[in-house]
């Protein structure tokens, strides 16, 4: 009897140890290595992008009958062609005023040092992180009939009658640029911040005024930076819907709407798959006049691309020469300039601060609107609150429909989270320890995702999951934010893996680790802060969905966004002043905890390289 448990007992010990052997050697193939690591991302990306979106573009000249008329409905519509006009007109005035508003600030990130860098950047980290929804709210309190603005202009004695700011293009161009001033500040920092201030130094060391130094030698280094981010939000603001919708009148009205409205209300499938395809053909081609200036894979991964890996293209060759034809015109501009800013232009930095600080506050004043108004003791959305009360979190402590739906969304976060990061950090090895051709074409399909906006790709997964029958379901509710938040992941992997020491895996082989015992112990353990980072980026991408929740979520408890979407269209109330307190406290507490494991392994990676 002894023996046989014995010999029980050694096999079991020997089955996990063949397992592993065999693994490692399979590991050690090259081919069966690169398939392992870039199978489960090819495959989300097909399976769940490339295929949907066949599905849409066959729809919308349904299928074999290759009826073009839903196009031309939407070409020949005057009220269409208004939206669409409409949406590259707020595009392109939201990107200039972040670009505008941002750069300043990026500059000033630029020249601080690691202390002052970590705490700008989580007062700017805390309203980029906080959902869309939150944050439109807060802006529609403050702008309203009786928000803040009015009342404090009545107040002043500056006008008689509440100003209409609300339901106007007005809100919509603020709402829209305070949610996108962050990601231009953080998009052109991490381009800035790889250019040395000290070629502007030199450049006055010869001669040339301050304003000349700047505009002459650092702003030009600046330009990919700054294009990058453009293109970026311009992408993102022309398929956005929060926003516009709630701050927005009816003729503040955008394609994104449009879409949505055609899908779920007219229920006119053809006409609203048409809408989507122009819409990605406006996208595309937003990206191909971008890719003449710049390498597109710099527009979300600076870092990918080196200032100086390859030639200027075309269209930045061309606007040298026309740069050089207006240089008597930039002679007389910068005089002016020079004159007009000598007493601001310090070393000392303090205009740069003043103006950050004024930037951090209309990033951060909404959210404390919104805080401040959680302990109202009013039934109603006023501010100042007449008196304090805590009447609004016992009212939500007992809101089952709000405890659903929290820990409904947390839980959709964590799956979502945990599948993304599997996916794109695999995905990120594979891409950057790869040798292969079409590198760049594959790492742009990889976060191709990104280039799409997401009301196209809410609307090809509803399409595609119904055919599936998976519609409705819990699986694929997630695939669909899965798909969202893996090129998040895949930068913030794509970036660490090539700041990654690579001597230290052979070092491990060396001393006798295999494959899998060098990942364990080695690889992982240094890119933990990394895998948070990615982690919880692609918690907060899910945990903020509202569109693909829209057309996934079926008969499911409703997720976060979706419910503050529907009491906000019905009633505002400082209940949702306190359910946006409790995410605010909850995305503030996960920022400083993520900054402050980043900051203590930079310390201690610090700490023993000088030992």
């Amino acid at each position: 009897m002894n023996l046989v448990q014995e010999s029980a007992s050694g096999t079991g010990i020997k089955r996990p140890a063949k397992r592993l052997t065999v693994m490692n050697s399979l590991l050690e193939n090259r081919w069966i290595r690169g398939a392992l690591v870039s199978g489960p991302l090819l495959i989300l990306l097909i399976g769940f992008l490339a295929v949907p979106l066949s599905y849409i573009v066959w729809g919308s000249f349904e299928g074999a009958k290759f009826n073009f008329s839903h196009y031309a409905r939407v070409f020949s519509s005057e009220t269409n062609l208004n939206i669409l006009f409409y949406t590259l007109r707020i595009g392109l005035i939201v990107t200039v005023v972040s670009l505008a508003a941002g750069y300043p600030v990026a500059y000033l990130l630029t020249k601080l040092k690691s202390r002052s860098l970590s705490t700008v950047s989580i007062f700017l980290l805390i309203p980029l992180f906080t959902a869309f929804l939150i944050r439109t709210y807060a802006w529609m309190i403050i702008l309203g009939r009786e928000g803040i603005i009015n009342n404090a202009l009545v107040w002043a004695g500056l006008i008689n009658e509440p100003l209409t700011l609300l339901n106007t293009t007005f809100a919509v161009v603020v709402g829209m640029a305070h949610v996108f001033i962050p990601t231009a500040i953080f998009t052109m920092y991490s381009s800035m911040v790889r250019i040395d201030h000290d070629v502007a130094r030199a450049a006055q060391i010869l001669g040339a005024k301050p304003v000349q130094a700047f505009l002459r030698v650092y702003f030009p280094l600046t330009l990919p930076g700054i294009f990058s981010a453009g293109v970026l939000i311009f992408i993102s603001a022309i398929g956005f819907y929060i926003t516009p919708a709630l701050l927005g009148g009816p003729s503040d009205t955008m394609i994104s709407q449009l879409i949505v409205a055609q899908m779920t209300t007219l229920l006119n499938f053809e006409l609203g798959y048409a809408s989507s395809i122009v819409l990605l053909m406006v996208t595309i081609a937003i990206l191909f006049v971008a890719s003449l200036f710049i390498p597109l894979e710099m527009i979300w991964s600076s870092s990918t691309v080196t200032l100086t890996d390859e030639e200027p293209r075309a269209a930045a060759r061309l606007l040298k020469k026309v740069k050089r034809s207006i240089g008597p015109l930039l002679y007389t501009v910068e005089a002016s300039v020079h004159f007009l800013t000598k007493p601001i232009l310090t070393r000392n930095s303090r205009w740069l601060w003043v103006y950050t600080i004024l930037i951090l506050f209309f990033l951060t004043a909404p959210l404390i609107v919104v805080v401040v108004l959680s302990f109202s003791s009013s039934s109603f959305v006023v501010f100042p609150p007449p008196g304090f009360s805590l009447r609004w979190w016992e009212k939500l402590a007992s809101a089952t429909e709000w405890h659903q739906s929290f820990f409904f969304s947390v839980q959709l976060g964590i799956a979502a989270a945990c599948v993304a990061t599997i996916i794109g950090t695999m995905g990120a090895f594979w891409l950057v320890r790869t040798k292969f051709l079409f590198k760049k074409a594959l790492f742009l399909f990889a976060l191709s995702p990104l280039m799409v906006p997401v009301v196209i790709i809410a609307t090809s997964l509803y399409v595609f999951e119904a055919k599936l029958h998976i519609l409705g379901t819990f699986g694929g509710l997630v695939m669909g934010h899965v798909l969202l938040a893996v090129p998040y992941v895949i930068v913030v992997m794509a970036a660490a893996l090539r700041n990654f020491d690579q001597s230290l895996e052979p070092a491990a082989a060396v001393h006798g680790a295999r494959p899998l015992q060098t990942l364990r112990l080695v690889t992982l353990p240094i890119l933990k802060p990394a895998l948070l980072t990615a982690g919880l980026l692609a918690f907060l991408t899910s945990f903020d969905e509202l569109l693909v929740g829209i057309f996934l979520l079926g008969r499911q408890t409703p997720t976060l966004p979706i419910k503050f979407w529907g009491d906000i269209a019905y009633q505002v109330d400082p209940l949702l002043s306190t359910a946006s307190t409790l995410i605010v406290v909850l995305v503030t507490a996960s920022i400083i905890a993520v900054q402050f494991i980043r900051e203590r392994h930079n310390t201690r990676t610090s700490n023993n390289i000088a030992e």
